[in-house]
């Protein structure tokens, strides 16, 4: 296996794609690495159908023992239309994840991290500006996961997320 995951990948933000549960959790990608803690949480190998060994390795992190994070849930219906199955490919898996996130973000509906500001100027308040929000000045880069069993256990999922280490990718997919 190879030293591939959340530690040395160029995100700002992950997301994982919880279908079995119906949720969504967001969080900065190094408040997923800070959560880590070999002393607390299990270490487990991932595996691909049709592979016998092992494809991956990472810990299960319950999803509020990260620093940050926030859980999103959206309408049965959208769960419906992409029709997760854990029948699809891992390739298939993630294009749904992804379609999910982009569709989410093009409603407004995915939390984009912003330093707020409230507004204490009398004058500006009456003008109709509460709060001020600087959104990032740059590219917000977005690691979307499909992490089909995971989310909290009240939903239906494991109780914990997958936050990958190390990888082999012996079918190629991506």
């Amino acid at each position: 296996m190879i030293n591939y995951g959340i530690h040395n990948e160029q995100s700002d933000l992950r997301v994982h794609v919880c279908p079995q549960a119906r949720s969504i959790y967001v969080y900065p990608t190094a408040s997923g690495i800070a959560a880590i803690d070999p002393n607390i949480h299990q270490k487990v190998k991932g595996y691909q159908d049709g592979i016998d060994y092992p494809t991956a390795e990472g810990f299960l992190v319950p999803p509020m023992g990260i620093a940050q994070c926030i859980l999103l849930q959206v309408r049965p219906s959208v769960w419906d239309t992409l029709s997760f199955s854990t029948a699809d490919t891992t390739t298939v898996k993630g294009v749904k994840a992804v379609r999910l996130v982009v569709g989410m973000l093009k409603a407004g509906l995915f939390p984009l991290p912003g330093l707020p500001e409230e507004n204490i100027d009398r004058l500006i308040q009456i003008n109709g500006t509460d709060i001020t929000v600087e959104i990032m000045q740059r590219i917000v880069r977005i690691q979307v996961k499909c992490d089909y069993p995971g989310g909290e256990k009240r939903f239906g999922g494991t109780g914990r997320l997958f936050l990958q280490i190390a990888e082999i990718n012996p079918l190629g997919r991506h």
